[in-house]
């Protein structure tokens, strides 16, 4: 059966925490050769340590071998499982403070050492001297720290690489309670002092050490025979160890912040698809959720708009959310026209529910797209007829440019009707006819109904005049009028048609006469 990648990666978690302690015991090896002390009494002690350590490390060791471990059995187990459920808190919160639990313990042998070791001796000799501050305490909690660092950064990117992504697949490791993690500020100031303070401690040591061996008589030849191979050999681990540290923590912070820069200008560019992989409960973590919070919001938004569009027109939609309309009202000279399907009822009573819904659906969404096309939005639907407004966001108080899109969208509303006409036709269905009327005169714009629902619309005489043209198309025998408001604006703004005389009619429900054009 196919090892689960956690299983494997925590293996390679073991060896990676084995080898960084076995180069911290070869460091401590070669420190303790450039740095131990001369006198009699340190040499004595240094026999002794040498005896005792094999003893420690096959006590201390395993012990935190065992801890380690048990710690990270839940985890094993959890992906051990076929089909592993969703992980529980607990195992989430392990998962992360994997590296930092590991790395405490590992320091642990490390720092217990710097204290049995002197207790050791005073045990044996009844003395303890400052000397052997180096041999006894120095150098392991220096080795024992650089050990403990190496391994925190290299679980710490196993954990990132393999186990978190499974655990975790949709981020949000910063809402893990009680994780013990290390901050990015945290991390940089171990990094620093992992990479900078065992070196010079050691060179210091190495410097003091030879101090103290010319001093006790030592031949300068033969403390360089011993002091320069010793110091070299640190310094070359020292130099390997800092690199490869420092290319871990590099990639460690670098990486998040490429994605999240790459995502971002994905972002920039519209593109709603863009995600970060989140897989640390640091500062970079909480960036990474940000990013995330934030695309899902602007798909949200996207949404809304989408269908806040479909049920306004998106010209108003977008001044409404710009702020742009007045929410109480205001006059404007605009252009309403009606355009209603003639002998829909006659029509509908011989169709299908479905065809009926089918055949207004194809008839608004053509005329919808040339209303736009004219600059013009529709306002509302009723029934099987459309109210369109044009110019009412037009710096234009005569209303010349919203009558001349209107009366150019009426007459292009005869060819939309002729292809649709030619589809139906077709397919075996009956064409359609249309009445068009079109007024142009002061409207009021605003939102309008209940104090908990409204909706943008415009009202107003004009508006009724629009409705009793588009009535009286049937009475003129004609599929379009429009009123001479409308069309001597239209003219002044360059559309002509082919017009025969003005007429003079009383339209119902106003006293006012009304001056009309029917166009050809």
């Amino acid at each position: 059966m196919r090892r689960h990648p956690v299983q494997s990666w925590l293996l390679i978690g073991g060896l990676v925490t084995v080898s960084a302690h076995a180069l911290a015991v070869a460091v401590q090896r070669h420190t303790l050769a450039a740095m131990g002390g001369v006198s009699e009494f340190a040499l004595r002690v240094a026999a002794l340590d040498r005896h005792l350590v094999p003893y420690y490390n096959l006590i201390a060791f395993p012990a935190v071998t065992v801890v380690i471990v048990g710690y990270l059995i839940p985890i094993i187990r959890h992906f051990a499982r076929a089909g592993a459920p969703p992980p529980a808190v607990f195992i989430q919160r392990r998962v992360i403070s994997t590296p930092l639990v590991s790395a405490l313990a590992g320091l642990a042998p490390w720092f217990v050492s710097s204290v049995l070791f002197p207790a050791a001796t005073l045990f044996a000799f009844g003395r303890w001297s400052t000397e052997l501050l180096s041999q006894q305490v120095f150098s392991p909690l220096v080795s024992g720290f650089l050990a403990s660092t190496t391994t925190y950064f290299l679980l710490d990117w196993i954990v990132r690489a393999r186990i978190a992504p499974c655990v975790f697949p949709a981020g949000h490791l910063t809402e893990v309670p009680g994780a013990l993690v290390l901050g990015v500020r945290m991390r940089m100031l171990v990094f620093l002092v992992a990479v900078a303070f065992p070196p010079l401690f050691t060179m210091l040591g190495v410097v003091r050490a030879a101090i103290d061996r010319i001093e006790a008589g030592m031949p300068v030849g033969d403390v360089l025979a011993v002091l320069g191979p010793a110091s070299s050999i640190v310094f070359v681990l020292y130099i390997v160890g800092g690199i490869c540290l420092t290319l871990v923590v590099a990639r460690g912070l670098a990486s998040p912040l490429v994605d999240m820069s790459a995502a971002l200008q994905r972002i920039r560019g519209g593109d709603l698809t863009a995600t970060v992989r989140v897989v640390s409960a640091d500062e970079l973590g909480i960036l990474g959720d940000g990013v995330n919070a934030l695309v899902e919001t602007l798909r949200e938004r996207e949404h809304i708009l989408s269908t806040f569009g479909h049920v306004v027109e998106p010209s108003v939609r977008d001044r409404l959310l710009a702020g742009g309309l007045a929410l109480g009202g205001e006059l404007r000279v605009a252009s309403a026209l009606f355009c209603d399907l003639r002998g829909f009822t006659a029509l509908a009573e011989h169709a299908s529910p479905a065809d009926t819904v089918a055949t207004l659906n194809a008839f608004f969404s053509a005329m919808t797209d040339w209303v736009r096309a004219c600059n013009g939005f529709v306002d509302k639907f009723i029934g099987d007829a459309l109210f369109a407004v044009f110019g009412l966001f037009d710096d234009d108080p005569d209303g010349l440019v919203g009558a001349a899109a209107a009366v150019r969208c009426a007459m292009g509303m005869r060819d939309r009707l002729h292809a649709l006409n030619a589809e139906r036709l077709s397919a075996g269905q009956a064409a359609l006819a249309i009445a068009v009327g079109v007024h142009t005169g002061e409207v009021v714009a605003g939102c309008i109904g209940a104090e908990d629902r409204h909706e943008y619309t415009v009202i107003g005489d004009a508006v009724n005049v629009a409705a009793r043209l588009q009535e009286l198309c049937k009475e003129l025998g004609r599929d379009l009028v429009v009123s001479t408001a409308t069309y001597e604006r239209a003219r002044h703004a360059g559309v002509t048609a082919a017009v025969g005389a003005a007429e003079v009619m009383r339209l119902r429900g106003r006293t006012e006469p009304v001056r009309v054009f029917a166009l050809s």
